[in-house]
């Protein structure tokens, strides 16, 4: 099976150690400019929920002030009050993310795979939720890109259901290079979508799913 094979961790590693270097470049200067408009702390880590639920530290830049508690899903309202200024382009084209190569390199995470959950909300889940918990998350995925992410990512399940079952080391370098292409223009939305049907979902699942008609 892909999703446990030594070529998606190679694939991993490789293109991790290939990212680093110009990742450092943009983290350097981000931080540089946190520290100056914002002060400290520049980063600040994460509690999620790993491959079978087994939690981890998620490291990202930070992008909220220091009085936010990082754990409340945040509303339109909230950003406008809560999001920093050098935190908002950094959201916008998720560079707030790049520290999780260190993660990748380290075997919590994937490159490619469904979002990292919160601890406190995978204890809610549903059989169905619980299959996103069968590979180790990825920095980016198909719902990263292409899902709402006005709704909890749990609820928009078509596009994790899709990935694992169509994961191939061709389905992650096409999905990269839709994320590079989403980094520099987030209001972009790929074709590929449309190839996301409801078919591959079980009838017992769509509920669940944000099935489109």
């Amino acid at each position: 099976m892909y999703l446990d094979s030594w070529a998606k961790r190679s694939f991993d590693i490789a293109m991790s150690l290939l990212l680093l270097p110009p990742a450092l470049i943009i983290m350097g200067l981000a931080s540089l400019n946190i520290l100056i408009r914002e002060g400290r702390p520049v980063f600040f880590v994460h509690r999620r929920a790993g491959r079978n639920g087994k939690p981890f530290w998620l490291p990202k830049l930070r992008t909220l002030t220091t009085d936010a508690d990082p754990y409340e899903p945040l509303t339109e309202p909230d950003k406008d009050l809560l999001v920093t200024r050098t935190g908002k382009p950094l959201r916008r084209h998720r560079l707030d993310e790049l520290p999780q190569l260190f993660s990748v390199l380290a075997g919590h995470m994937s490159l490619v795979g469904p979002r990292p959950e919160l601890p406190n909300v995978v204890t809610t889940y549903k059989s169905v939720h619980k299959k996103r918990l069968l590979t180790k998350p990825g920095i980016t995925g198909l719902w990263q890109i292409m899902g709402n992410h006005n709704l909890e990512m749990h609820h928009d399940m078509k596009y994790d259901l899709y990935y694992l079952r169509e994961a191939s080391l061709w389905l992650d370098v096409k999905i990269l290079g839709m994320t590079l292409r989403f980094v520099f223009n987030p209001k972009w939305k790929h074709p590929y979508e449309s190839r996301i049907y409801t078919h591959h979902i079980p009838q017992s699942d769509r509920d669940f799913c944000g099935q489109r008609n």
